[in-house]
């Protein structure tokens, strides 16, 4: 299996316009900012981009449009990609993207993927260099459910021969903040009885993971498990909701002889 790297970058919560505010932010501006970050240092290292949830907020046409133009969407790509970057230095760069709770399904097929037919959930795997990448959607509200088609899903596809990515918006371990643990789904144990599976285990290289808008690794039986912040605002690990003042984070991975590494990139804006 060839050796390889991708970005992930997460929680973008673009408004209707580029120069909109949010709790004090401009999601579009941070957005811009890490991806000329992207463009700059790590962009020709790596393959492509995973965005991993909430695009945009709220999940109308007007803010799927100020998607497409900011990051200069344009080809015919049908689910689950890879649609083509072209903005700030990148030409035809292959993103990849998952909904997250804030996402609207059909919405966001029919704006980024107009030749394929809209979906209820976005439960997908691609192949790259040998390495099986799982898209797994939780649903539309901010407390994960593990959803019958879903856990149909992830059990049959992780029966593959491959090394697995798993690609997750919500978070699947608590990470030690009571309101956003809160949003876990209740039925987490199943997910796990099914990643942890002997034979299954083995071959799961890793978990990305968004929604908590928080940078943290951990593992859970000997699996990876890596959060990352959003690039639109990030939240402070409390129990109760606080928003902070700090650099969004993208995550550069590298995949080697099937074992999954990262470094955090910082991005001052």
């Amino acid at each position: 299996m060839p050796d390889f790297s991708f970005i992930q970058i997460t929680d973008h919560h673009l408004l209707e316009s580029e120069e909109a505010h949010r709790e004090g932010f401009v999601p579009g501006h941070a957005l811009r900012m890490v991806m000329n970050h992207i463009a700059e240092h790590v962009a020709g290292k790596a393959d492509f981009i995973i965005s991993t949830g909430d695009l945009v907020e709220p999940p109308t046409e007007a803010a799927y449009g100020c998607a497409i133009k900011l990051l200069g969407l344009g080809s015919s790509a049908a689910l689950p990609g890879p649609q083509r970057v072209n903005m700030a230095g990148l030409r035809d760069y292959p993103m990849y993207f998952l909904p997250g709770n804030h996402d609207d399904r059909e919405q966001m097929t029919r704006c980024l993927f107009p030749d394929s037919e809209p979906v209820d959930l976005y439960n997908f795997t691609f192949e790259h260099k040998g390495v099986q990448f799982v898209f797994m959607d939780w649903g539309t509200e901010s407390k994960a459910v593990f959803l019958p088609e879903t856990r149909e899903f992830l059990s049959r596809v992780l029966q593959s021969e491959l090394p697995s990515v798993i690609v997750s918006h919500q978070h699947v371990k608590p990470i030690g903040s009571r309101w956003l643990d809160n949003f876990i789904a209740d039925e987490i144990d199943q997910f796990w009885e099914i990643v942890t599976r002997p034979g299954i285990k083995e071959k799961v290289l890793g978990i990305l993971c968004g929604h908590v808008h928080i940078t943290y690794e951990d593992e859970y039986k000997g699996i990876q498990i890596l959060g990352l912040r959003s690039t639109a605002y990030p939240f402070a690990k409390t129990d109760n909701v606080m928003v902070i003042l700090a650099p969004p984070h993208y995550r550069f991975i590298s995949i080697q002889n099937n074992v999954l590494t990262s470094r955090i990139y910082k991005v001052l804006i």
